[in-house]
C-alpha cells in the first residue's frame, strides 16, 4: 500500500479539543466543574463542526480554515482559563501541535496496521481511544510537572512571537506535501508524506517543550534573585536604622546632661517647664518599642519614625521575646517588607486619619503569630494567594510579598492574605521550637 488516506476530520477535531483540554485542566479554571464541563462540551462539537466544514472546502482554502480552527482553539482556553491572553496564545500554539502529533501518529499506526490486518471501522475507533487515551494524558502528566496547578505562565510577546513561530513553521513544513509536491521538503509517498509529518509534528512538541521549561528556568532564576535582593536590601536596612537609632540614642544620652546643666543655671518656671517636657520625651523615646529583641527594636522604632512623619498612625504590640530562635535575615525580612508594603498602601490615603496600620507579635497555642493589618480602601485581586501587583510593571514587583511567603515557608510556617472590611491582613504562622 503506498497511500494512505486522508486522517478523518473527526479525528482531527478530537485531537485539536483533547489538545486544549490538556492545558485548559492544566491552567487556573474560570468557571467550576459543572458549567467548565458543559463548556469544553461545547467546543467539542465546535470544534467537530469546524472541521467538518473544513473538509467540504476547496484545497485554495484548507489553510483559512485551519486558521479558524486555531482561533476556535484559543478561544476555547481562553473562555475556560483565567490567565493572561499572552499565556492563551502559547498554551493554544502547544496544542495545535500536539494535537496535530497525536493525531498523524495514531492514523499512521492505525493504517500500517490496517493494511495488514483490517481496515474496519471499529478498529479504527478502538486505535483513536487508545493511541488518544494514552497521548494526551502522559502529556498532561508531564505538563503540571513544569507548570504547577493554578499558575500562570507569565509569557512575554517575545517569547509568544516564538511559540506561534514554531507552531506555524511545523505546522507548514509537516502539511507541506499535502499542498505542493514539488518543493524540496515535500513527499510524493502516502507513508512518506505521513511519516514526515509525524516527523516533524513530533519535533515541534519537543521543541515548544523544552523551551517553556528553559523559560520556567529563567523565570524562576529571575525571581530568586529579585527575592535575595529584597532579602539584602532589607538586612542592610536594618543595619543602617541600627546604626542611626544608637547614634540618636548618644544625642538623647548628651542632652539629658545638658538639661541639667541648663537647669541648674536657670530657675524660671518657663524655662523649667519646657526642660520637664524635653526630659518626659526623652523618656518615652527610650521606652517605646521594647519589645525583647534588639532586632525588632530597630525595625519597628525606624518604621515608627517614618509613620510620624508621614502622619501615619502606627500601633504595635509585640513579644519579641519569641522571635529568639529565628534568624536575623528572616526577621528583616517578614517585618520589614510586611511593613513597607502597609506604609506604601496607607500612604496613597488622602484622609490621614484612615493611614491606619495595626501590627501584633504573640504566641498562639506552639505557633508564633504575626498579625499585620492595614486600612485599604481598594479590594485587591488575588492570585495564587498572593495579591497582585497595582505598579504598572508587573513584572518587576510583587517580590516583597513572594520573600516574605519564602522565609516564613523556610521557616516551615504559613502566610495567609485577605481583605476583610476595608482591612488588609497577613497573617503568619510559624511553630515555636520545642522546650527541652
Amino acid at each position: 500500500m503506498s497511500t494512505i488516506s486522508d486522517i478523518p476530520r473527526i479525528y482531527t477535531a478530537i485531537a485539536e479539543w483533547a489538545g486544549c483540554v490538556v492545558y485548559i485542566l492544566a491552567m487556573r479554571k474560570r468557571f467550576k466543574k459543572i458549567r467548565l464541563i458543559f463548556l469544553m462540551a461545547f467546543f467539542l462539537i465546535l470544534q467537530s463542526i469546524m472541521q467538518l466544514v473544513n473538509g467540504e472546502l476547496p484545497l485554495a482554502l484548507w489553510m483559512p480554515g485551519m486558521a479558524a480552527a486555531m482561533v476556535l482553539m484559543y478561544l476555547s482556553i481562553y473562555v475556560c482559563c483565567d490567565i493572561q491572553a499572552l499565556d492563551v496564545g502559547t498554551c493554544c500554539a502547544r496544542a495545535f501541535v500536539l494535537a496535530e502529533f497525536a493525531a498523524s501518529f495514531e492514523w499512521q499506526i492505525y493504517c500500517f496496521f490496517a493494511d495488514k490486518v483490517s481496515s474496519a471501522e471499529w478498529i479504527s475507533a478502538v486505535f483513536l481511544l487508545v493511541f488518544y487515551s494514552v497521548i494526551f494524558p502522559a502529556v498532561y502528566v508531564m505538563e503540571m510537572r513544569h507548570i504547577p496547578k493554578g499558575k500562570n505562565l507569565e509569557v512575554t510577546t517575545r517569547e509568544l512571537f516564538s511559540s506561534v513561530l514554531i507552531a506555524l513553521a511545523v505546522f507548514f513544513i509537516s502539511n507541506i506535501s499535502f499542498i505542493y509536491t514539488d518543493t524540496p521538503f515535500s513527499g510524493e509517498v502516502g507513508r512518506e508524506i505521513m511519516y514526515i509529518r509525524t516527523l516533524v509534528d513530533f519535533a515541534g512538541f519537543v521543541m515548544l517543550f523544552a523551551q517553556q521549561e528553559k523559560w520556567q528556568e529563567l523565570h524562576t532564576r529571575h525571581e530568586l534573585e529579585a527575592i535575595n535582593r529584597i532579602l539584602n536590601q532589607q538586612y542592610e536596612q536594618y543595619q543602617l536604622s541600627r546604626d542611626n537609632i544608637e547614634l540618636l540614642n548618644r544625642k538623647y544620652h548628651d542632652l539629658k546632661h545638658q538639661i541639667n546643666i541648663i537647669r541648674e543655671e536657670s530657675d524660671t518656671v518657663k524655662k523649667e517647664a519646657y526642660l520637664e517636657e524635653m526630659e518626659i520625651g526623652i523618656k518615652m523615646y527610650e521606652a517605646q518599642n521594647k519589645t525583647g529583641n534588639s532586632i525588632l527594636d530597630t525595625i519597628l522604632t525606624s518604621k515608627s519614625m517614618y509613620c510620624v512623619q508621614n502622619d501615619i498612625n502606627f500601633t504595635c504590640v509585640a513579644d519579641g521575646t519569641l522571635l529568639e530562635f529565628m534568624d536575623v535575615m528572616d526577621i528583616c525580612t517578614i517585618f520589614g517588607n510586611i511593613l513597607d508594603n502597609a506604609i506604601e498602601s496607607v500612604e496613597k490615603l488622602n484622609n490621614t486619619g484612615l493611614r491606619l496600620i495595626r501590627a501584633a507579635v504573640f504566641a498562639q497555642n506552639d505557633f508564633l503569630m504575626i498579625r499585620v493589618e492595614n486600612y485599604c480602601e481598594t479590594v485587591l485581586d488575588m492570585v495564587d494567594g498572593l495579591p497582585v501587583t497595582t505598579k504598572d510593571d508587573k513584572r518587576f514587583h510583587g517580590y516583597g510579598i513572594k520573600s516574605i511567603r519564602y522565609t516564613v515557608e523556610k521557616n516551615e510556617g504559613t502566610m495567609t492574605i485577605h481583605n476583610e472590611n476595608h482591612w488588609f491582613i497577613i497573617r503568619i504562622l510559624i511553630p515555636l521550637p520545642r522546650k527541652m
